[in-house]
């Protein structure tokens, strides 16, 4: 099985389709929250709308954020 390669939440787009979470980087304390609205290792989520701040979906939840942290969030297409 082949391994996709990982990029930055920050660079995919609503037409990039489901989306799993493979690391979260933590420069000031923000993975907790992170991994409290779901987005943490394993996880899937889908680029809803691109800007700053970003609309993601993880789930049926929808959250915004900022252009930082989606830059932080490491991710791979979902297959």
């Amino acid at each position: 099985m082949k391994t996709l390669p990982t990029a930055p939440l920050s660079t995919f787009s609503p037409y990039d389709g489901e989306l799993e979470v493979v690391e979260v980087n933590d420069f000031d304390g923000n993975v907790k929250r992170m991994c409290e609205l779901g987005v943490c290792p394993g996880k899937r989520v889908r680029i809803i709308r691109q800007g700053d701040p970003a609309i993601i979906s993880v789930g049926d939840s929808r959250f915004a954020l900022a252009f930082d942290l989606l830059s932080r969030v490491y991710v791979r297409p979902a297959g």
